[in-house]
């Protein structure tokens, strides 16, 4: 709860520095739909995420409606970095918010990829094709991220760099200890029990008669598949896509810890690289926005099985989509400033 609230006052400082900076109306606009989004999204989870007593699962229009949020949430960053994408006047470069654009874009698709195996056909959302899309996303994302951050000539101090090295090993570390487990010490600590010997034990032949027993073989049943209920039955090749799909649920977790880790790094680069400075707001927000999503993976990695779909945690999904958004909206009404008032020094 307390990290909730801390992410949305650092977010929320942010966005209040970067309103002053823009006194655009549509910009204000978009600000003010990314804060009020955000805010309805936690008092939503806050109201009616609690499960009740002797549930195991939220209600179904609860999940709908987070599905809706988060959805939208990453359909508005897309939007909003695909019109810096073509806008001639941007400063971070076209490309840069082009890349980003396609991470948002396939995160809302491999969102709506997840709701439909999940909820509405009732399959195994451990491994679906959504997955698919959100590896595009975590690719897209990190390549727009460097390209930003590597034109830069980023002269940083001894201290930022240790900053971003402590970041990233933690971000890595943890990572690896919430996907793999901590490694097992006391296995090897503790002493192998002795092997008892095998003795062979010889009856002598006993005089009496034994008669001889009927076995009665009872015939076998066949247990049947356990079926997760869905609102609507899932189609023939999403049902044949998702027996395929479980052989692979090893390599994408580890597609997910690869990306995580890149993500941090990436994040905690670009907050020291663009701290300060008049076009900085923007890439803050950034940087907020891939700690959220990494925090959101983390939680959904550290519950494992147990994952519960609803849970507090999932509106830092929510709230990276708003961010990234955010940043996007400050990222443009900037650059259409600064073209105008060189314009006008000329």
């Amino acid at each position: 709860m307390s990290i909730v609230f801390g992410v949305i006052s650092l977010g929320s400082r942010a966005l209040t520095q970067s309103s002053k900076a823009s006194k655009a109306n549509s910009g204000q606009s978009t600000l003010i739909l990314c804060l009020g989004w955000g805010i309805v999204s936690i008092l939503f989870f806050l109201l009616f995420g609690a499960l009740a007593p002797g549930e195991d699962a939220r209600p179904i229009w609860f999940v709908i409606s987070i599905s809706f949020l988060e959805i939208f949430a990453f359909l508005l960053a897309a939007f909003l970095c695909f019109r810096n994408s073509g806008s001639s006047q941007i400063i971070s470069g076209r490309t840069v918010w082009l890349a980003l654009a396609v991470g948002m874009l396939a995160y809302a698709a491999g969102d709506v990829f997840f709701f439909l195996w999940g909820t509405v056909w009732g399959l195994d959302p451990s491994v679906s094709l959504g997955d698919g899309f959100y590896f595009i996303s975590y690719i897209a994302m990190v390549i727009g991220m460097l390209l930003a951050a590597l034109p830069r000539r980023i002269d940083l101090s001894v201290p930022q760099w240790v900053m971003i090295f402590a970041i990233g090993t933690v971000g890595i570390v943890l990572a690896c200890v919430l996907n793999y487990g901590l490694p097992s010490v006391a296995n090897q600590l503790s002493p192998q029990p002795a092997m008892a010997a095998e003795y062979r034990v010889v009856q002598a032949p006993s005089e009496s008669v034994l008669e001889p027993i009927e076995e009665v073989v009872e015939p076998l049943v066949e247990a049947e598949p356990e079926v997760v209920a869905g609102l609507l039955p899932a189609p023939v090749w999403a049902q044949n896509l998702d027996v395929v799909l479980e052989a692979f649920a090893e390599p994408v977790a580890l597609m997910y810890v690869i990306a995580d880790c890149f993500l941090v790094v990436i994040a905690a680069a670009l907050l020291v690289a663009f701290w300060g400075g008049r076009f900085s707001q923007s890439w803050k927000l950034i940087a907020i926005a891939t700690f959220c999503l990494y925090i959101a993976d983390m939680a959904f990695a550290g519950v494992g099985d147990n994952y519960t779909e609803g849970a507090l945690w999932e509106v830092f999904w929510i709230l990276s989509a708003l961010f990234f958004a955010a940043g996007a909206s400050i990222e443009y009404n900037v650059s259409k400033r600064s073209r105008r008032g060189s314009r006008r020094r000329a």
